[in-house]
Order: C-alpha cells, then sequence, then structure tokens
C-alpha cells in the first residue's frame, strides 16, 4: 500500500504514553488515527496527531458498556483496524462478535491470553519450552506459606496473577516478613484462595525488557532494552530510564517462549540477568508495554508492525533497532523525584536531575509538546483522588 492508503485506526487507552507512541508511528506513516479513553485528560487527545477522540468508560468496571461504545466509535469515526493498548485486550478478544464485523485485530486467542497474563501459568507453560525462569511456588494454605519460608533463601517476591506494574508486588528481604507480606497483599486487593499471590525466588542482577510482535506464532520483531532507573528506588516498578541494548540470548529464548504460546499480535516482557549470567524470564503481558517507545525511537518500530499484522498485510519488511539508544519518561521521572524526597532517598533524586546527552522521550516531542501536558494533568487529578498515591489503583486492576 501506498501512504495514505492504509484504513484508519482506533487506538484505546489513550492517556498512557504507550498508546501515544502508537498514534505518533502510524501518523508518521500516514494512517489516520482516532483515540479513546476513559479520561477526558487523555494526553493522545491534545496531540496533533489526533484525528478524534471518544470519552469510553472504564472498562474494569463497566466492560459491557465498554464494548458498546468502543463499537459505536469505531463505527462514527470509520476506524476498521482496533489496536487496544492496555488490558482492555481481553474484553476485545472475549467480545469480538460484538464489534464491527469490518475490525481488523491482531490479538491472541483467549487461552494464549489468559495464560501469559497469569504469573503463575506462564512459568509453567515456558519452562517446559526451555525458556529460563526464576523458581517460584504455588501457595495453598498458611501452614504451607510457613513450611516454604524456612526452607527457601532470601530475598523473595511475592507477587499477584494477574496485576499491572509494581502493584500487588513486594520485595521480601527476610524471612520473618514474608507472612506479613503475602497477606497485606491478599486484604489488601481482597484476593480469593484460589487467585493467591505466587513467592518467586529473587534475583538481584541486571533488569531487562523485550517487547515484540508475533504474527500467528512467528515472530515479526523484537526489541531489546536494558532499565537504568525505575519509579521506585532500587530499580524497582516502571522503568522510567532505559538504553537499548542487544542480547541475542534473551532474546532467542523469548522467541521460544512466545512461539509455543502460538502467540499473535502485541506483548512485552521482563527479565533479570542474575550472577550467573543467564537472563530469566520474570513477567510476560500480552500487551504493549509503557516502555514501547524505547525500541520504536530506536528503529524497531513495533506499532507499526503491529498494525501491520492487524491489516493482514504479508509483505512486512524487516527492520532493526539500534543500540545504544537513551529514552527517558520524563513524567515517570518527576513522579519518582518527589517519591524519592519524601522517603529521603537523596542519592536516587540527585540521579533524576543529572543530565543525559542525546536523551529521547516517551512522552515528549518538540513537535508535539501539548500531551506532556495533558499527561501531567491527567496524572495529577489521579494522584489527588488515590490521596497522595504515586501509584494508584484502578479497581479490577489486581486480580
Amino acid at each position: 500500500m501506498e501512504k495514505g492508503e492504509f484504513p484508519a485506526a482506533f487506538v484505546t487507552y489513550g492517556w498512557c504514553r504507550s498508546a501515544y507512541t502508537v498514534m505518533r508511528s502510524l501518523a508518521a506513516r500516514g494512517v489516520e488515527v482516532h483515540v479513546g479513553d476513559n479520561s477526558a485528560l487523555a494526553m493522545s487527545r491534545f496531540s496533533r496527531h489526533c484525528k478524534s477522540f471518544t470519552r469510553l468508560p472504564n472498562f474494569f468496571t463497566e466492560p459491557e458498556a465498554y464494548i458498546n461504545s468502543l463499537g459505536q466509535a469505531m463505527q462514527q469515526c470509520g476506524a476498521s483496524v482496533l489496536l487496544p493498548c492496555f488490558e482492555d485486550v481481553e474484553l476485545v478478544i472475549r467480545n469480538r462478535d460484538k464489534l464491527p464485523k469490518e475490525t481488523l485485530l491482531a490479538v491472541p486467542a483467549l487461552a494464549e491470553w489468559s495464560v501469559a497474563e497469569d504469573k503463575l501459568d506462564y512459568v509453567e507453560r515456558v519452562a517446559e519450552a526451555g525458556c529460563p525462569v526464576p523458581e517460584t511456588w504455588r501457595i495453598e494454605s498458611r501452614q504451607q506459606l510457613r513450611h516454604l519460608a524456612e526452607e527457601i533463601s532470601f530475598p523473595v517476591v511475592v507477587k499477584v496473577r494477574m496485576g499491572n506494574g509494581a502493584r500487588g508486588v513486594e520485595i521480601v528481604e527476610h524471612v520473618e516478613a514474608l507472612e506479613k507480606a503475602f497477606f497485606g497483599i491478599v486484604e489488601t486487593y481482597s484476593l480469593p484462595r484460589h487467585r493467591w499471590p505466587v513467592v518467586q525466588q529473587g534475583l538481584t542482577g541486571a533488569k531487562y525488557k523485550l517487547d515484540g510482535v508475533f504474527d500467528r506464532g512467528k515472530c515479526v520483531g523484537t526489541g531489546t532494552y536494558r532499565i537504568l532507573r525505575c519509579k521506585g528506588a532500587g530499580r524497582f516498578g516502571t522503568s522510567t530510564y532505559r538504553i537499548t541494548d542487544d542480547f541475542p540470548e534473551l532474546t532467542e529464548y523469548c522467541i521460544r517462549a512466545f512461539e509455543a504460546l502460538n502467540w499473535h499480535g502485541m506483548f512485552n516482557t521482563d527479565w533479570i540477568c542474575d550472577d550467573d549470567g543467564v537472563p530469566r524470564l520474570i513477567d510476560i503481558n500480552g500487551r504493549l508495554s509503557g516502555g514501547v517507545a524505547v525500541p520504536t525511537l530506536a528503529g524497531m518500530d513495533l506499532p507499526w508492525l503491529w498494525y501491520q499484522v492487524a491489516i493482514g498485510q504479508t509483505d512486512i519488511e524487516a527492520v532493526a533497532q539500534k543500540s545504544g539508544v537513551r529514552v527517558r519518561w520524563l513524567l515517570g521521572d518527576a513522579i519518582a523525584l518527589v517519591e524519592h524526597i519524601f522517603t529521603g532517598k537523596a542519592r536516587e533524586a540527585l540521579s533524576i536531575l543529572r543530565p543525559v546527552r542525546g536523551c529521547r522521550h516517551d512522552d515528549f516531542s518538540l513537535g508535539d509538546p501539548l500531551p506532556l501536558f495533558g499527561e501531567a494533568a491527567d496524572y495529577f487529578g489521579k494522584f489527588a483522588r488515590a490521596r497522595g498515591s504515586t501509584r494508584p489503583d484502578s479497581e479490577g486492576m489486581v486480580r
């Protein structure tokens, strides 16, 4: 297809920088992009690349209304390609028949999605495919947790089976703290016994992410980057500063894992390379990552690859990622700065203030500056409603 001949796209979760990256990528290729979100302050709404914006219901709390509104919005704006940019992917998969018949998608089957989103199920599945993972334990009783605490080495990670970012995740350094941390998460999120968190062996090495696109079980493109800084101290939580990196062994393991899942569409993964030099897969998400701008700005245009898979294009041109490209999430660093100052972490705060030459950004472009201000206003509203929490939860986000 020639530029300008591509079908229009509808991008969801427009408040988030990942959706903004998708919009920027497609608009640069001549694709007309329409955006939807629950927030009136969605950053993508304020972009010069946004053709139209639709206010949608909250998909966590009003799933049926969300799907109905999404279908109506697509018909009204004439978009036929749907790119769900967060966990509304699951709703779209389950309700494909309720969307307009002409809707074009690249999303996995429900069975594969369900495995990837479950922090216990994916470990078992990808380990069988030869992908290294940390030792992980299913907890079914308080007594079992106590026995386990006497046998394992620390630190360990307690994590919910389905969550987002650092929500429902806690690093436990000492045996005495394990039970309190575990049941604190259970109580905070009202988790039933069959959805209790898992306990995973803690790893302490370099952190990596790999984002990618598959087309019916075949890899189309991947981008790997090393995490240099996160919102939380000690590189914990959502990444804010990263650098693209080549890690062929990690890429090979990741491709092997998603081939085993017969994946279709976008995904992102988290890895830790421990002291033995082996990268281990610690998390899978069957959707865009918040940091998808990193490989995209380094030449691995994953949103564009995803779009091409969605429209059924078979002659997809191979692209390559440049190594050593540094990308920063500006607002994320600002949030981290506030958090570090209030918790007395002066060294971490100073590292954020240190300038970086040649750095690019998830959420800011000189040619399109307004989305950053919309993003800041939206985050401030969420911060106020969450009574000062820098990691506000949405109902249904952790389960």
